[in-house]
């Protein structure tokens, strides 16, 4: 799959330069696969997002290309953490509520200790829809769900959720 992922990250860059937009870099670059990634089914997969078998799930340039409108944020200067302690908040609307809602956070952490935790920084991600709370990695299968503990290791949070949600999300990011 290495192979596939490199060329999948290759065609995206270009696609940013095709659409006049600044190449993104590696965080988005992950951030946006991830995003339009399908969830695996089968032997050793099929399971809880994320996962040792499959990770958030396999490559899908068809969902990366499919025209529905993103708001992208990548290293804007404004928004960046420079103490702890901040947050920042996002507020939108479902715009198709045909197709699935997802929110993913990533970001390239700084290199970290050799011994013990090798990361320097914990962003939290939360959504919330209507009186619906989801934290970043808190998943049932291919689903977020509600409840459960924000993840203190990951460098990318994900809530994905169906097809058929409405309203009026707002995200926040914490450091």
């Amino acid at each position: 799959s290495t192979p596939g992922v490199a060329g999948a990250c290759a065609l995206l860059r270009q696609y940013f330069i095709n659409q006049s937009l600044t190449p993104p870099s590696p965080a988005m670059t992950k951030a946006f696969l991830v995003n339009s990634s399908r969830y695996l089914t089968g032997v050793s997969a099929n399971d809880t997002l994320p996962s040792n078998n499959q990770g958030m799930g396999g490559v899908n340039l068809g969902t990366a290309f499919d025209g529905t409108s993103r708001v992208l944020r990548d290293q804007i200067g404004a928004e960046k953490f420079t103490a702890s302690g901040q947050s920042r908040s996002y507020s939108g609307t479902v715009a198709d509520n045909s197709k699935p809602f997802r929110v993913t956070l990533a970001w390239t952490d700084a290199p970290g200790s050799t011994s013990g935790n090798a990361y320097n920084n914990n962003l939290d991600l939360t959504v919330t829809v209507g009186t619906n709370t989801y934290k970043g990695n808190v998943f049932s299968g291919a689903g977020s769900v509600t409840g459960g503990t924000a993840d203190a290791k990951n460098n990318l949070e994900n809530v994905f959720l169906p097809a058929g949600t409405t309203g009026q999300p707002k995200g926040v990011v914490r450091d």
